[in-house]
Order: C-alpha cells, then structure tokens, then sequence
C-alpha cells in the first residue's frame, strides 16, 4: 500500500510548491561572530485568504535534517509574538541548542509566520517610522505614533494589492496545514513558544488528525491575548521580595514597591529626560518618557524573564537618584531598532477578548501600578486595521487527547504556572516540566529541558521539574562608578 504521505507530496508538487534548496543562516555568535547553520529552505505560496477572495502570499520556511536514519513526525516550530520571526531564534544559543537536540528525533521545520521574518509580504515598519523624541511623552502620542505607524503599513500592503485583515490567527493555522501538505507529511509535531502556543492549540482543534505531539512552552491561552493587571501586579510584589533578600541590592531596596511608586509619580509629572548617542551623526538626542510609557515599558521589557527582571532596582535607582537613567537608553534603542511585524496589532486585535476578561481587565487596571499599560494599544489600534472579532467560540478553551506536554518557568510574569495549569485543564493526554527559577525565555536554558522533551518525543519517561541557577540582580551605579 503507497503511504498517505506520498500522495500528499504528490499532490502538493502537482499545485506547483516548489522544492526546498541547500540554505544557510548565519546566526549571531558572541562578540558580533558569525555561526553558520546548515538547513534548506522553502519558498510556498499560500492562498492569503482561504475560502475568500484574494491572491497569495509567501512563507519563508527553513528544513533543519535529522541526524536519526528514522526520523519521526517533522517537528515544526512556532514562534510568540505575535511578530516575531522563527529564524532569528537561531541567533539564540539556548534556542540552537534545542533545535540541535530535537535533530535526533525528526526534522526541525522553522517557519517564519505569515507577515513575519523572510515571509512575504512584511508586516515590519520602515525604519523611518521609528520612535521620535516626543513620542513617548504620553499616552496619545504614543498611539498617534502607532496608528500613523500602522496606517503606513496597511498603506503599502493594499499599495502590494494585500488585505491586512487577512493577517490573523486563523489564517496562520491554516498556513500550518500548507506546510504539512508541501513537507508530504501525514502528521506533525508542534514545537511553540508563547503566542506560538495559542497558533498551536487552534490549528489542534482545527486539524486534530494532522498533529502527532504537542510541546507548548510558555503557553498562552485561547482568552489571554489580553492580559490580566492583577497578573503583573502579582509579579512584581514577588519581585519586590526577591529584591529585599538579595544581597546585592537587598539593602538599597527593602521596599521596591515604594520606589516604583516614586518612579511613577516623578514620570507623571515631568516626562524623563533620556540622551540617547546617535554614533553615525556624533549627536545626542533627548527623549522623554512619560508614566504611561514608563509603564508599558515595564510591563513589556522587565517582567517576562529574569534575565530583564533582574534590572529593573537599577532602572528604578537611576531615575529615583535623577541619575542618566542609562536603562531606559537601552530600552528605547531596543525599540528603535528591534521593531517586531505588525501582526502583532492584526492578529491579537481579531482574537480580542471574551466580555467576561475584559470588563476583568477594566476593573483591575483601575487598582494595579501599572494600570492597562500591558495590553496597549489595544483596542485602539484596531482602528487602522479594522480586524474582525473571532468570537467567544474561537477564545473557548481548547479540548484534547493530543499528548501535549507543558513547559513552564516559575519567574515567567507574563504566562505565569497558574495560566499553564488552567490551559492544561482540557488536556487530557499532558505532561507538566516546571522549570525553577526560570522565566518566559530562559525556560529552555537549562539542557535537561532539551532532554525532557526529546524524551517526550521518544516515549521515555519526563521528569517533573528541571532547575535554572538563580539569577541575582546587577549592582546598581554608585555616584563613584558613573
């Protein structure tokens, strides 16, 4: 009997899915080195809309070969966001390492997401739509900046003869399906990441006879594209005490909450001066950070990971003592020059919010520090799009029997333990690996979790927990040390 998996293939060269091709990335090593990573890559057309008018787009999909004669299901990997691109995670080494591991198992198939990385068309902003030096002075003109951002890209996509509105969850998962058929495979594994998770369990739910395994890490569930104030102010009381027993800073912060409060207060009432070295021009330009945007930048740059947690006593020092707030420079050229797609804006703005979360998230921003400033611009944004509400029936918790193993860091603040258990609840088939001390990206770091999942893949026995080293605070800047 010929095998499903060939008259998949068969059918999908009969539709013109061209063949993959010898590729390499060359990833970023330390010290701005070069690393070469050996694949293939695929350029597939897919339809921008199924069942509805329009052309097609392209996905940029990169083939990592197994290093096993007997590769199992193809494992695809789905990048968070949304917006962010999956190659560029081979620029991570505890990203390359997993991908390294997984090799032994099956093929690792990245795909960059539609509007995302080398997928055509870019949902990416021009570089001159960066931030300027008013920007961020308050919430208006921070959306202001946003929509005419936005604006300009819907501009250029329908200037492409391209639908925005076409850029939403949906479509992704359909876009996984494309995949499938052009790898000729009867079944995958889901490999996510963050955002990738909530992609992952729709496409499940939409294809439950397409996926063989699910790995979710950091999951994001079905009603929590929108975020929970009460979730980060949780977060940072526990940073708060983090903070007070730590030797480092310990003694400079028996109440960090104070300090943010402080904080706060001085950027509501003038905006923070920051001087940010332009080295092409040899000048200085002064940008000014209003409360609203000092919140969002907290809740976006400071509360995921311990890797950022752990400077935030010296952000907060910095612009408490009134000292160049050297943190804040750091961050603003993070967005400056690390702008993500705009699918970030069509894809959470169609998977919305039940009305239950959001009047939820109405009533806590009014007690929380950092108020709504976590789920801006949202809803906002979506007047330069105009996406379509999926609906309650699309934001219902996910039902399976699919295996599925979980993956989650106990210092993640923006998919929390509690959020992985409640997602859980509907997997019938799952395993948990509770990572200590880690968070939404560092989750992976240690090679146990490599292991684990791997393991997983096999059908060995996964153990229950894996443990990242603490991570302490840095040392704030002493007047001497400017």
């Amino acid at each position: 009997m010929v095998p499903a998996s060939t008259f998949l293939l068969v059918a999908a060269l009969e539709a013109g899915v061209p063949a993959f091709r010898p590729y390499t990335y060359m990833a970023q090593g330390p010290d701005k080195t070069r690393i070469a990573v050996d694949g293939e890559s695929l350029v597939l057309p897919v339809p921008e809309r199924r069942g509805g008018p329009g052309g097609t787009i392209e996905l940029f999909v990169m083939r990592l070969k197994a290093t096993t004669p007997k590769p199992g299901a193809p494992i695809l990997y789905l990048h968070g966001g949304p917006g962010g691109a999956a190659l560029e995670h081979l620029d991570q080494p505890d990203f390359r390492a997993l991908f390294s591991e997984l090799r032994a198992e099956a093929d690792v198939i990245l795909l960059d997401q539609r509007g995302c990385g080398a997928s055509k068309p870019s949902l990416v902003p021009e570089r001159q739509d960066r931030l300027r030096e008013n920007t961020l002075e308050s919430r208006a003109s921070f959306l202001d900046h946003l929509l005419g951002v936005a604006s300009r890209v819907r501009g250029r996509l329908e200037k492409e003869g391209h639908d925005p509105r076409n850029f939403d969850i949906v479509q992704s998962a359909e876009d996984i399906e494309s995949v499938r058929l052009a790898l000729g495979a009867s079944r995958l594994t889901l490999l996510a990441h963050s955002y990738g998770t909530q992609l992952a369990q729709e496409y499940a739910r939409r294809h439950p006879d397409s996926v063989s395994r699910l790995v979710l890490i950091s999951s994001r569930g079905m009603d929590t594209s929108m975020k929970l104030p009460s979730q980060s102010e949780a977060f940072l009381n526990h940073v708060a005490e983090r903070a007070r027993a730590d030797a480092t800073v310990g003694a400079q912060f028996p109440d960090l909450l104070a300090t943010l409060d402080r904080v706060l207060r001085k950027a509501d009432s003038a905006p923070i001066e920051v001087p940010v070295d332009d080295n092409t021009t040899k000048t200085v330009s002064t940008y000014r950070v209003g409360g609203f945007a000092l919140r969002f930048i907290i809740a976006k740059f400071y509360l995921h990971d311990p890797d950022s947690t752990r400077y935030l006593p010296k952000m907060l020092d910095e612009i408490d003592k009134g000292r160049r707030p050297w943190s804040l420079t750091f961050n603003l050229l993070q967005m400056m020059h690390a702008p993500v797609s705009l699918v970030w804006f069509t894809t959470d703005a169609a998977s919305g919010a039940s009305a239950a979360r959001g009047e939820t998230i109405a009533r806590e921003a009014v007690a929380a520090r950092l108020g709504g400033a976590m789920n801006f611009p949202f809803p906002e944004i979506n007047r330069a799009f105009g996406m379509k509400d999926l609906g309650d029936a699309f934001r219902k918790d996910v039902v399976t029997a699919q295996p599925t193993l979980f993956v989650v860091g106990t210092e993640d603040g923006i998919t929390p333990l509690a959020q992985t258990e409640a997602i859980r609840r509907g997997f019938s088939r799952s395993l948990l690996l509770r990572v200590e001390n880690a968070g939404h990206n560092s989750v992976i770091r240690p090679p146990e979790v490599a292991r684990a999942i791997r393991a997983f893949l096999s059908d060995q026995q996964v153990p229950a927990t894996a443990r990242l080293e603490p991570v302490g605070f840095v040392p704030l800047i002493t007047p001497a040390a400017r």
